[in-house]
């Protein structure tokens, strides 16, 4: 059996997350054994134990910069791994990426793959912290065989920053579960619609996203303000948890939209909040891919989106939605207009997104890929593997 063990820092049901888990359900049980190590709590752990997949929980494996914490997580990460006979170490996202990266060279795993899910250095980051995380990059890029990039952007960026070179790279495109996400009559969505107290008749717009800073939630509330001056069936729906609840709902109170926008806090089951909408926004100020935008136009959903990172990748302009520039509340409001005052554009847009994914952005394609980078690393480097 090959053993492979997963680090991500936070056991978040995320976009980096999801993609995390379905990389390791997806492998051959017959040929993989594979783990994940993350912080403890979460749900991401449950899922992954749900799966029947084994959780090592490190506590000082954390998500802010902490000097303390960092060096304790590096040392218990490296003692864990030369205990533990791993075939390859797959790491995910900027802390854990560096962290495990090193660990795993230390600790003498034969095979290193790290994904990259987005960089911390992004202009929404003071000067000190991009020139910190660029530079911690560049370090770790030098501890691994493979780095996976989600997008064509990330990898130009990567590029551009000299943060690795041409050979190291893979582009494996984040994938969703085609038979999770797919088009529903519109019986099953006006149900779904009853469930949360939406009309027929309403035009629903929907963020599904953690409510953090860099999602653009604050933006997307100013457009909708705006758009309810245009159209008054409109309404609001806003799926996910975060540290920025509190300050969404007072913006919401003290401009009176109560009645017009929903928090519906977390869900599992993101597929039939989507169902409701007429389309899905993610007005990001920095995005490695976006998967709710991945699994919304596999539902046939129009989107709107921020033109940053690896969402131009996903999404092309006119074809299967719209992008608007980052923090642009009037080119979002007259986006999201354009879509909901035109069935026929959003008809169109829905199927041309739902083909892309079909062509491109399926679990499925995204796992075979990711076996193929193990296979040729192992043979590569001739591991050994006990059967």
């Amino acid at each position: 059996m090959i053993r492979v063990l997963h680090i991500h820092t936070l056991p978040i049901i995320s976009g980096s997350g999801i993609n995390t888990f379905l990389s390791m359900r997806g492998m051959d049980k017959n040929v993989y054994e594979v783990e994940l190590a993350c912080a403890p709590g979460g749900r991401l752990i449950q899922l992954v134990e749900n799966n029947h997949m084994k959780v090592w929980p490190f506590k000082h494996l954390v998500q802010p910069v902490s000097p303390l914490q960092d060096t304790l997580a590096l040392l218990d990460l490296t003692f864990f791994l030369k205990r533990n006979p791993y075939h390859i170490v797959h790491t995910h996202n900027s802390k854990s990426g560096f962290l495990g990266r090193l660990a795993a060279t230390l600790a003498g795993i034969p095979v290193i793959v790290h994904t990259v899910h987005g960089f911390a250095f992004h202009d929404q980051e003071p000067l000190w912290r991009q020139s910190l995380f660029r530079n911690l990059e560049r370090m770790g890029s030098h501890w691994c065989d493979k780095m996976i990039f989600i997008s064509q952007p990330l990898i130009d960026w990567a590029l551009r920053e000299k943060i690795t070179n041409r050979e190291k790279i893979e582009k494996i495109y984040s994938g969703i579960q085609l038979d999770r996400f797919r088009p529903v009559a519109a019986d099953v969505k006006m149900k779904n619609r009853e469930k949360w107290n939406l009309k027929e008749e309403d035009l629903v717009i929907g963020i599904v996203s953690k409510l953090w800073e860099g999602k653009g939630h604050i933006t997307l509330i100013e457009a909708f303000m705006a758009l309810k001056q245009r159209l008054h069936n409109v309404k609001l729906v806003i799926v996910g948890e975060g540290d920025l609840y509190g300050e969404l709902q007072r913006s919401v109170d003290k401009n009176e939209l109560s009645d017009s926008v929903l928090f519906t806090g977390f869900q599992m089951d993101v597929s039939e909040i989507v169902s409701t909408f007429d389309v899905a926004v993610l007005p990001s100020f920095f995005e490695g891919m976006g998967r709710v935008l991945l699994e919304a136009m596999a539902m046939e959903k129009p989107v709107v989106a921020s033109r940053v990172g690896g969402i131009p990748d996903l999404v092309k302009h006119q074809l299967n939605g719209l992008l608007v520039e980052p923090g642009d509340v009037i080119g979002l409001t007259n986006a999201l207009e354009q879509i909901l005052s035109d069935s026929v554009l959003s008809s169109k847009m829905g199927k041309e997104g739902r083909k892309r994914i079909q062509e491109q952005f399926s679990a499925d394609i995204m796992v075979k890929s990711i076996d193929r980078v193990y296979q040729k690393l192992l043979t590569r480097k001739e591991v050994a593997i006990e059967n």
